[in-house]
């Protein structure tokens, strides 16, 4: 006959394999050398880097330093550069408003030298009654006592160098009634060609 042992046997404990982890396979040399590398130079080389560490980590403070020193340059550079280029726009603008001022200038219509000349060139017996000026062109009418007033009026007009080109447009006699003289009226039309001498 048989005999099963039902008991629970009680096995002895085995050491060399904890949580699935067999040392009996470790190699121990390996494993102490690996522990040497990991720890070893924390705590022997760092130490005797750490003045070396010190010090590039000073130069990197200093160097920190001049960049925001140089950033701060920069940005007054840029600044500056604004400033430089509002400047220009500004110089361009009073460029293009000098060309305007001097293109008025230039074309400055004043007639007081023409209106002086003729103030000084009208005959003594010939009265302007009305002046009327459109751009380069003007119309004179007046009064005279007689025709060869009015053609010396209109030769002295031909002579001037303001006008280019002048013309007796009509004229027409009446009998003035205070004293009864003959009055000749006359109208003159000319062409400005400039208005300073």
């Amino acid at each position: 006959m048989i005999k099963i042992n039902l008991q629970p046997t009680v096995k002895s404990l085995d050491v060399s394999n904890v949580g699935g982890l067999d040392f009996t396979v470790i190699k121990y040399k390996a494993l102490i050398l690996v522990i040497i590398l990991l720890y070893v130079p924390d705590m022997v080389l760092y130490p005797s880097f750490e003045k070396e560490i010190e010090e590039i980590n000073q130069q990197i403070a200093a160097k920190n330093s001049e960049l925001r020193k140089v950033n701060g340059k920069l940005s007054k550079g840029q600044d500056v550069e604004k400033q430089i280029k509002e400047l220009k726009l500004q110089e361009e603008n009073l460029k293009k408003k000098l060309v305007a001022v001097k293109q008025a200038i230039n074309e400055k219509r004043n007639p007081s030298a023409l209106l002086l000349y003729l103030a000084k060139n009208t005959p003594d017996n010939l009265w302007i009654k009305e002046l009327a000026l459109d751009g380069d062109r003007m119309q004179v009418k007046g009064e005279a006592l007689d025709y060869v007033s009015i053609g010396n009026f209109v030769n002295n007009l031909r002579s001037s160098v303001f006008i280019k080109e002048a013309n007796i447009v009509g004229t027409s006699s009446a009998l003035r009634e205070p004293d009864k003289k003959r009055i000749e009226s006359f109208e003159v039309k000319f062409q400005i060609g400039r208005f300073d001498q």
